[in-house]
Order: C-alpha cells, then sequence, then structure tokens
C-alpha cells in the first residue's frame, strides 16, 4: 500500500490499524481518524468502506464485527473508517428547534461542520488512498444516529446504506424524511434499532420510522428492529444485524425458491445474475462461494429436473468445487438426490473406470443403487465380482455381500456358498460382518 500523503501528518500503524491525524479546515483544527484495513488487502481489488461517527465508542466494536462477518464471508472484504469528534456535543448536537433562525431539518452549527468534515474531507481522502469501491456505509449512535438520520436527505450524501442506534427525532424531522423517501429514486438502506429499556422517545422514534418503511417502495429497504436494551447495550446487540442488513445482498439467493418453478428457469443464468447483481450494487468483484453453491445444488435436486442437475453440475467442474480425485462420485450422488438413477450409476461407474476408488465406498454405492432402487440384483453381484479385481483389499466385504444378495434374491446358491465360505476361512475384524454373521449366512445358504 502507498501512503505519500500520510507522511505530511502524524501517523501511527498497527497491525491492520491505521491512525491518521490529519488537519480539517471546517473544524480549524487537527481531527483523529482510525482506518482498519480487513485482512490480505491489496490494491487490485475494491473495498466497500463503513463508516462511523463517535470513534471513541463505536471504531473497536464496528471493526471487531466486521472482521468476524468477513471471516466468515458474511459480508464483503471491507475498511472500516472512524471519525474521533474533539467536542461530541458542539459536533453531535441534534436540532430541536432551538434556535428559531435555524429549521429543524438543518443542522447545527457543529452538525453541518461534522458534515462537511466527513463528506469533504475524510470520504476523499479515504477514496484517494485506499482501493475503495462505490459502497459506503454510515453508523451512528444515539446524537450521531440522529445525525445518520438527517445525512440521508443531504444534497451531498454519497452514502449507500444508514445504521441509525437509537436516534431520537421531532416530528418534523420524520415527516421531511418521509417525503424525501417517497420522492428519491436511488437505492438506499436503512437500518434502525431501538431499545425497550432505553429512553421511550426514542424508542418512539424507532416505531415512527418504522410506520415509513412499510409504507414505502421503489429502491428504499428500511428496518427497524427493538431490542431488549437499554441505551448502550442496544449497540452490541443490534450492530451485527445493521451490518448484515447493510449487506443484505450480498451472497443472496433466497429468491431461487421463487423462480426455480417456472418453466424457462437457468439455474446457470439465475447465478450469473446474482453475482452481477452483487457486484453492481457493491461496487466489486463477486463470485459464487462454495456454501451458496452446495445451497443451491440441494434445492435444484429437490426440483427434479434433470436439465438443472445438469447445469448445476457443469458450474461445479468450472469453479473447481468437485476435486478430480472424486469428481464423478459426487456428480453420481448428486444425480442420486434428485431420482435420476441411471445417470447417478454412469458417473459411479466413471469414477471406479478412472482410477479413483481407493475404497470399498465407491463400489457399496453403485451396488446399493442397483439393489435398492433398480431392482438389478445380479449386474449388482457382476459389479462386485468386478470390485475384486479393481480394489482387492475389499475382497472380504465384496464377498460378503455377494453371498447376501445371493440369499435376498433366491439366486444361485453355490455361488452364495463358495463366497461365504472365503468370508469364513479368510475372516478378520472389519466393520461389515462379524465371523457368526458370517456363519449364520452360510447356514441360511445351505438351506436353500
Amino acid at each position: 500500500m502507498s501512503f505519500a500523503s500520510f507522511s505530511q501528518n502524524s501517523t501511527e500503524i498497527k497491525s491492520d490499524t491505521l491512525t491518521k491525524n490529519m488537519a480539517s479546515e471546517y473544524f480549524e483544527n487537527e481531527r483523529k481518524v482510525k482506518i482498519f484495513i480487513p485482512k490480505n488487502y491489496t490494491t487490485n481489488k475494491k473495498y466497500p468502506v463503513i463508516y462511523t461517527l463517535d470513534g471513541y465508542g463505536l471504531f473497536h466494536i464496528t471493526s471487531s464485527y466486521a472482521h468476524y462477518l468477513m471471516e466468515y464471508d458474511i459480508i464483503p472484504q471491507s475498511i472500516v473508517v472512524s471519525i474521533y469528534h474533539n467536542n461530541r456535543n458542539y459536533e453531535t448536537n441534534p436540532n430541536y428547534g432551538n434556535d428559531i433562525n435555524v429549521p429543524v431539518t438543518d443542522f447545527l452549527e457543529g452538525s453541518e461542520k461534522l458534515k462537511n468534515h466527513l463528506i469533504r474531507e475524510v470520504k476523499p481522502f479515504i477514496e484517494e488512498e485506499f482501493s475503495t469501491s462505490t459502497y459506503s456505509v454510515l453508523i451512528g449512535h444515539s446524537n450521531t444516529a440522529t445525525f445518520v438520520n438527517e445525512m440521508i436527505s443531504e444534497k451531498e450524501n454519497t452514502f449507500n446504506s444508514f445504521i441509525a442506534i437509537t436516534p431520537d427525532l421531532l416530528s418534523d424531522q420524520i415527516i421531511f424524511l418521509k417525503e424525501y423517501l417517497n420522492n428519491n429514486k436511488s437505492k438506499i438502506s436503512y437500518f434502525v434499532s431501538s431499545g425497550l429499556k432505553d429512553d421511550v422517545f426514542r424508542l418512539e422514534s424507532g416505531k415512527k420510522l418504522d410506520t415509513i418503511f412499510k409504507n414505502t417502495n421503489g429502491n428504499f429497504k428500511g428496518l427497524f428492529k427493538s431490542y431488549d436494551a437499554g441505551h448502550l447495550d442496544l449497540v452490541p446487540k443490534s450492530l451485527n444485524d445493521a451490518l448484515m442488513f447493510s449487506f443484505s445482498e450480498y451472497r443472496n439467493f433466497s429468491n431461487v425458491h421463487n423462480l426455480i418453478i417456472e418453466p424457462e428457469f437457468s439455474i446457470k443464468e439465475f447465478i450469473n445474475n446474482s453475482i452481477e447483481n452483487q457486484s453492481k450494487i457493491y461496487g466489486i468483484e463477486s463470485e459464487l462461494n462454495e456454501d451458496d453453491f452446495f445451497y443451491l445444488s440441494e434445492i435444484v435436486a429437490k426440483s427434479k429436473n434433470k436439465t438443472l442437475v445438469k447445469e448445476i453440475l457443469e458450474i461445479s467442474e468450472q469453479n473447481g468445487f468437485y476435486p478430480k480425485d472424486h469428481l464423478y462420485s459426487d456428480k453420481a450422488q448428486s444425480y442420486e438426490y434428485a431420482g435420476f438413477y441411471e445417470d447417478a450409476l454412469e458417473n459411479w461407474k466413471l469414477q471406479i473406470e478412472n482410477g479413483y476408488h481407493e475404497n470399498t465406498f465407491y463400489f457399496e454405492r453403485p451396488f446399493q443403487l442397483l439393489i435398492q432402487n433398480l431392482n438389478r440384483p445380479k449386474e449388482g453381484i457382476e459389479l462386485l465380482e468386478m470390485a475384486i479385481k479393481k480394489y482387492p483389499k475389499g475382497e472380504l466385504t465384496f464377498r460378503y455381500l455377494i453371498a447376501e444378495t445371493i440369499l435376498e434374491n433366491k439366486l444361485n446358491t453355490r455361488i452364495g456358498l463358495k463366497n461365504i465360505n472365503f468370508c469364513i476361512t479368510n475372516f478378520r475384524t472389519n466393520r461389515k460382518f462379524s465371523l457368526e454373521d458370517a456363519k449364520e449366512l452360510k447356514s441360511k445358504l445351505a438351506e436353500k
């Protein structure tokens, strides 16, 4: 990373966190900004940015929560930036109409400076210094939550998602936001949390915003949640939900359930469109996650649509989700789960033919398929006789299964006795049968 501009000011670098002391034209003093850089940061990628106000209270918890959400790929790799206040009361005091010369929908002097510092100094610096995407989130708590709410309707606003933890708003401010959201066409998400143990006016603000969220259409997406929390513990109780909501389109394939029933549905097109949508929203290069692939595979298998099963298997090969040494067995199990037994059998045989079969599993599964699903016991026995040659280590198991199948299907008893005698003579402890099981099976064959 290049930090050429850092050299002009005091900079402290600790692990993946940078502390930047920058001069502010608007506050006419030096301001502190902390920056969390995600693991394996590279300028070859673009990163959404999560901005928080109240750096003393929100930086550590936000960067920690975001770190673990990124670690599990719940949200994309992102940068976290926190603004530290020199005089919080002056900078964040909400406009409650005490100054008749300032409309309640405008910022007071200190908040106006904070807005300018954030939009015109901090954000441009971060975007110039780091490889940022077009997507950014703004988070605030208490006074700064009210600030966040007012930022949504600002003409200079360049944020895409907003998180307000226990805002306190006047009715006129809520009405103004309602009118703005109904007329605004840009894509915005807004998460609001309130505590049941917090100030009653803050809880009421959240409930009123919830009513607006439920009656606003278009590109806007809002969510209000209340928690059994007070003013301070609401932060840890709601922040995780808030961050996930801000990135709720990331790895979101949930509408597949509604679309898969359509006659012309293509799982390949669906995945490509979903990834393209994620990339567009967050300004990042997105790709199919392995967990999401297996989630979609199961849904496709349940659809019993052979065309879709073939498509999802092609996608698995393109992305390398099925390792080469058990590629065909994974395909076989997909077909088997979907109920296409002949296709499953074909792939089990390909698994064996291609040399990846150093386990009785690769022979037992197609054998069970022939016996239980296709009702072709003779073919099952032929497969096990071939298995003895292909994988001699499994001979004991294979011969026991042959004898057992002959007994259950009333086939050639002589061949059955030959195989079970081998099992008794060459017995060694195994997971398939005991010596007593083998002797009992021989006794039953002898009776036939």
